[in-house]
């Protein structure tokens, strides 16, 4: 996809293109380490429970207590996310998809309360 043929080029301004860019490259950094660092918590938490089966996890650090690793599940993340990406086959549908499913998520938490 062309940076100048984007779903947000009549949105932004030409000068403010390439700040709005980074925002949105960190902003994925963060929400990719969000789902990662919630799927090892669940699944460390869920281990004890019996809920999940016995996988290896390993503690990268003596010092911060939390701070796991669990190789099976990172691949696991890694398959899924390309399988994800090739299904949609285009940058618009997975656009709208996550449109969508926060569209969902906003409806309900509105209806929630």
């Amino acid at each position: 996809m062309v940076i100048g043929d984007g779903v947000l080029t009549p949105v932004i301004s030409e000068s403010l293109r390439w700040p709005v860019l980074a925002i949105a490259i960190v902003a994925l950094v963060v929400r990719s380490q969000a789902i990662i660092s919630g799927t090892f918590s669940i699944i460390k938490q869920s281990q004890p429970l019996g809920y999940f089966p016995r996988v290896k996890v390993v503690h990268t650090s003596d010092k911060i207590h939390g701070q796991i690793y669990i190789p099976e599940i990172n691949w696991i993340l890694m398959i899924l996310c390309i399988a994800i990406t090739i299904g949609f086959r285009d940058i618009k549908h997975m656009g709208n998809a996550s449109g969508r499913s926060h569209k969902h998520i906003v409806t309900n938490n509105a209806h929630s309360e």
